[in-house]
């Protein structure tokens, strides 16, 4: 689920340990700037990155440059030199947690993630973002065996989405056909039963496809695309507001402010002003 961040940027750190072998050293979120492309000394521990909106890129010595989109995952393994950096046009917002210890590998070796291995793609999942804010949370209260816990049930949520992509099946297949339908018609003002009779299947099994593979039903998603889509063309575009209505499929500026009020609990022409530098 898209998160507004609540601020440019967080940063927590704590070197109290409940074991040496495991330890979470640092949490944090960012809503990026754009920026040239930076070279990052190594550091002593692992860093796992989930973006959340926005696009970048990121590489290292032994993992080529790689565009990093909303629902990426990418790691810094432990002592490595990187670099990465926002689009300039579209610049990122990821939130991230920093692991030590020995058995860090471990874990990210069984997740499919090393130094040669650095990104799980196409990892959009409302939950993510939710328990990346669990450990930011328990992080922030200091509540160490809650951070352990929350960032375990993250790697178990990750493993997941890695047994989803090893096993593409025909379900999954329609799945990313109608999400690219969707995409593709945004601009409509799309109803459920509009996807259900383009993928020629009920209402239904579509629920439960979105339910399995997104955690939430097609309506919410399709607000949820809205959201983003509205957000990025109020920080990036000239467009008018009712302009931009149009373009996320309402059918009137008023339902829109009302809707992105809801969400945001901001209105747009306020949303937008942020981004102006006078």
């Amino acid at each position: 689920m898209y998160s507004s961040l609540a601020k440019e940027i967080s940063i927590l750190t704590n070197n109290d340990k409940l074991s040496s072998e495991f330890h979470i050293c640092e949490v944090g979120y960012e809503k990026c700037r754009s920026t040239k492309p930076t070279e990052y000394a190594p550091i002593n521990y692992w860093v796992l990155h989930y973006c959340v909106a926005g696009e970048g890129f990121f590489s290292t010595p032994f993992f080529p440059e790689r565009k990093i989109t909303a629902g990426d995952f990418f790691i810094i393994p432990s002592n490595c030199k990187n670099v990465y950096y926002p689009n300039r046009d579209n610049p990122w917002q990821y939130r991230w947690v920093g692991f030590s210890g020995d058995l860090a590998a471990d874990y990210f070796s069984k997740l499919k993630l090393d130094k040669h291995n650095c990104v799980i793609g196409n990892a959009f999942d409302h939950r993510i973002d939710v328990l990346f804010q669990d450990i930011y949370d328990e992080f922030k209260r200091d509540n160490l065996f809650r951070t352990i816990a929350s960032s375990f049930n993250l790697f178990d949520t990750i493993d997941q989405i890695n047994l989803k992509t090893n096993h593409l099946s025909q379900s999954e297949n329609l799945f990313k056909t109608i999400l690219n339908y969707i995409d593709d018609n945004m601009s409509e003002n799309l109803s459920v039963n509009q996807i259900s009779k383009f993928s020629n299947i009920d209402r239904t099994y579509l629920y439960k496809l979105f339910q399995s593979y997104k955690g939430i039903g097609p309506s919410e998603y399709i607000q949820e695309l809205k959201l983003q889509k509205a957000c990025s063309l109020l920080r990036k575009s000239s467009l008018s507001i009712t302009e931009i209505a149009y373009e996320t499929g309402f059918s009137s500026s008023s339902y829109f402010s009302k809707f992105f009020n809801a969400k945001l609990g901001i209105s747009p022409s306020n949303y937008r002003k942020q981004f102006i530098i006078n």
